[in-house]
């Protein structure tokens, strides 16, 4: 058996438990992103969109499909203001809207 380092050892174990951290972390992230976004949209498209991520000014938004994809890009435009105006989404410069399962 080979000998190793207590310290590689330790490392080792950590790593695992960061990588879970992250995700839980940005899975929590995720929900409250979407629930800002649902909140200023219109009612009947809210619960078919939800936020996939924010990242270097993009937001990037799953739609359930082309309609509603369709029916969001028209809402965008009177949406936009209000959403910019909440901290997470201040520095959105790009919006992307892809259709996929939520």
């Amino acid at each position: 058996m080979a000998r190793r380092v207590v310290k590689e050892l330790l490392t080792e174990r950590r790593r695992p438990r960061n990588v879970l951290e992250r995700l839980v972390k940005h899975a929590a992230l995720r929900e409250s992103w979407t629930e800002q976004l649902r909140a200023v949209l219109p009612p009947a498209i809210a619960p078919h969109c939800s936020v996939a991520n924010v990242k270097g000014g993009r937001l990037t938004i799953h739609v359930v499909d082309s309609s509603w994809a369709t029916r969001l890009r028209f809402e965008l435009p009177k949406v936009e203001p209000a959403l910019r105006s909440l901290g997470d989404f201040a520095d959105v410069t790009e919006i992307r809207i892809r259709t996929g399962a939520l």
